[in-house]
């Protein structure tokens, strides 16, 4: 995926189906960085447990991302650590598909050192370390796509605000992206496991 999620980011993840009845149970992991000016010190990391459930064509899913955040900056660097928890439902056809979602991205703890430009110029006293809740998102938004075999193409696109429902400095997240639905083996002879691709 590539897009606008607090900044212009782009992503790359992996799914795997646990549990291809009903319900289906998956895992994976995602990771993202900027795009815009590249910096391997601005990152997210997410693993991924969820759940997939419904009749016909109408699905629901749930998933729980515990994610990994760092950022540095002339004033400090933060790695964070929180939670995304996401609710999906929507129609799936063959062809195509759209949905809701809703979720909440929740910091719980971020571990901050200063640096001494910051000491020297703003808190000499300044105390490094972990502080509580530091950020946070709810969001709302759709999503859309188009399958071709093993290929989606999909299109998600929201309104986030902070956990206080203050507005943020974009009001809006954007992403474009490709889910491949990856060749499975069984018995020497592949074959494609396409129950769970978006």
């Amino acid at each position: 995926r590539v897009g606008i999620d607090h900044g212009f980011v782009g992503e790359v993840g992996y799914r795997h189906l646990l549990v291809s009845n009903h319900p289906q149970v998956f895992v994976g992991g995602d990771i993202a960085f900027p795009w815009a000016s590249p910096d391997i010190f601005d990152y997210r990391i997410r693993a991924t447990v969820g759940v997939s459930f419904g009749k016909q064509r109408f699905k629901f899913a749930g998933w729980l991302s515990p994610t990994l955040r760092g950022n540095e900056n002339a004033a400090a660097t933060m790695t964070a650590l929180g939670v995304d928890l996401r609710l999906l439902g929507g129609y799936y056809a063959q062809r195509w598909f759209a949905a809701a979602e809703v979720g909440l991205d929740w910091v719980a703890t971020t571990h901050i050192t200063l640096s001494d430009a910051y000491r020297a110029s703003v808190y000499a006293g300044a105390k490094d370390g972990f502080y509580g809740m530091t950020g946070g998102s709810v969001y709302a938004g759709l999503q859309g796509g188009l399958s071709f075999s093993s290929v989606d193409v999909v299109l998600r696109a929201g309104h986030p605000r902070t956990t206080a429902f203050a507005g943020q400095s974009l009001p809006f997240y954007l992403l474009a992206g490709v889910n491949v639905t990856l060749p499975q083996w069984h018995s020497g002879r592949p074959s494609n496991n396409t129950a769970m691709r978006r």
